[in-house]
């Protein structure tokens, strides 16, 4: 009689010995890089200054690498802090060489006795093992186990998608391949799973090791992070406005709507909910844009959501506008600023009514300009159909960190393509 348990039993005689080796290995990759992976700091030089911690490798002679959201409060104020890295054989000043705000990579320059770690070609074929190293919480220098599992499908930019936790503090951290050569660079983590994480493939290091120094003055860093958030915008338009205009396709339904399909570059998930008490279907479609860059002080730039929900009324129709009236102004996300915070302007909002070739809408527009990032906002809109008596569809968009033009034209062709479908 076989015993079902046999193979497992077998298994279990036999991870020992492999464990055993496989840990011997990992020793012996966290003694030969220990020195070659740091601790980048951002000190503050004024008391009210916060300091922040991360991590990065060093990839030649006086070179680190680390994330940009690392340095972020750096590049904004480089007049209030200083930038040092630590390893095992000591603390040296930094000094800031290069920066990518697209795929969140800045170079340092630092006097690190440490041997650098020598760069792959390329990140590899899915299901490659990897291990990744960084400072979790500042705790000390850990090693962590994964699987390359190629780039994720939706995003602004390529992300490595990983099976393994990462932790608050190994930004910046290097991925390395079973032969020992960098694959990528530790980026973030998804918080909807416990042991999702993401890394910049290893030719966005090359490109940066290429970039021309820059100067660290305050003037000209924000010269720079302004040079490149016209490229991020450029890029914007190209991925999320570009394929919505010259879409010829078929329309995708939520609930008794038709709306255009967002580009594929979106992630969108839907969801249907019975509202027992008011007797009101809603259909909801949700689309973000992943993996945006962020900026210190602002947040994400090259955001932008797109919700979609379809409202049908079971009962009569009375009150049913009013309601989604007051629910139009909750996803608006604009609150008031004070004329001088230093970062938006005040914001500005309008009401209006519009008709499109299929529908009347009653839209809410709301506004503000980021005040050292000339050309980029926040933006709001909703809208809500008024054309039926117990049936309505309701659009918002929000941008954030993106042009005039590419939300407008997005809002635009998005609102010219919805319908309602079956009868009044």
């Amino acid at each position: 009689m076989r015993h079902p348990w046999l193979p497992l039993a077998l298994a279990i005689t036999f991870v020992p010995e492999a464990t055993a080796a496989e840990g011997r290995a990992h020793e012996a990759v966290f003694e030969r890089f220990k020195d070659s992976v740091v601790t980048v700091e951002v000190l503050p030089l004024a008391a009210e200054a916060r300091s922040v911690l991360g991590s990065g490798y060093a990839v030649a002679a006086s070179r680190i690498v680390t994330n940009y959201h690392v340095v972020g409060s750096y590049i904004r104020h480089s007049g209030r802090y200083g930038l040092q890295v630590k390893n095992g054989s000591g603390t040296f000043a930094a000094k800031l060489i290069a920066f990518d705000l697209v795929n969140d990579l800045a170079l340092l320059e630092a006097p690190v006795r440490a041997p650098p770690l020598p760069l792959a070609a390329e990140t590899g074929r899915p299901g490659a093992p990897v291990i990744a190293f960084g400072n979790p919480e500042a705790l000390g220098l850990s090693l962590i186990e994964g699987v390359f599992n190629g780039f994720a499908e939706k995003g602004f930019v390529d992300r490595m998608l990983l099976s393994m936790p990462l932790n608050s503090g190994m930004s910046g951290g290097p991925i390395l391949s079973a032969r020992n050569e960098v694959v990528g660079t530790n980026v973030s983590v998804s918080w909807r799973a416990n042991s999702l994480s993401f890394g910049v493939p290893v030719t966005a290091v090359h490109a940066l090791l290429q970039a021309a120094p820059v100067a660290t003055t305050e003037v000209a860093l924000s010269a720079e992070v302004n040079r490149q958030l016209a490229a991020v915008e450029k890029r914007a338009f190209a991925k999320a406005v570009e394929p919505l205009l010259q879409a010829k396709g078929p329309l995708m339904a939520v609930g008794g709507a038709l709306v255009p399909r967002p580009p594929e570059v979106f992630e969108c998930w839907n969801h249907t909910r019975q509202e027992a008490r008011e007797q009101i279907r809603k259909t909801s479609s949700n689309c973000n844009l992943q993996f945006t860059p962020s900026l210190e002080m602002v947040g994400e730039v090259a955001s932008i959501e797109i919700l979609v929900e379809h409202f049908a009324s079971r009962a009569n129709g009375y009150g049913f506008y009013g309601g989604l009236t007051s629910h139009a102004p909750q996803h608006l996300g604009v609150q008031a600023r004070a004329p001088n915070n230093g970062v938006s302007s005040p914001p500005e909002c309008h009401v209006d009514r519009i008709r499109t070739e299929h529908l009347v809408w009653k839209v809410n527009t709301c506004s503000y300009a980021y005040v050292h990032h000339p050309g980029i906002g926040y933006f709001a809109f909703t809208a809500t159909s008024v054309s039926r008596p117990k049936e309505a569809v309701y659009l918002a968009v929000h941008g954030r960190g993106v042009g005039v033009e590419t939300f407008v034209s997005l809002s635009r062709a998005l609102l010219r393509e919805v319908r309602l479908v079956g009868e009044p």
